[in-house]
């Protein structure tokens, strides 16, 4: 019986994560909806290929038109690579 308990709030915990990040976009969240590139609006398909660990894990797409990374909500990702670029040329 204590089992049971155990099991059930640890799966109880899981479904209020899941259900609260998909209310505030976060990275526990479900997207079922289109997701579109923020920079020129391209359309990312329903079944992505991942191109990095992040993505495989959390979710999201690179724009196959202008090479964005977004996230599974549509949002741009800032690789470290482009962080650092920018951070250099201050």
């Amino acid at each position: 019986m204590i089992a049971f308990v155990i099991i059930f709030g640890i799966l109880a915990i899981g479904v209020v994560l899941v259900v609260h990040g998909t209310v505030v976009k976060n990275r526990w969240g479900v997207n079922l909806g289109p997701v579109y590139c923020p920079h020129c609006k391209t359309p990312f398909p329903m079944v992505r290929k991942p191109q990095s660990l992040s993505q495989a894990m959390w979710g999201g797409s690179t724009c196959r038109v202008c090479g964005t990374e977004a996230d599974k909500w549509g949002r741009e990702v800032a690789s470290p690579a482009r962080f650092q670029n920018e951070r250099s040329s201050r």
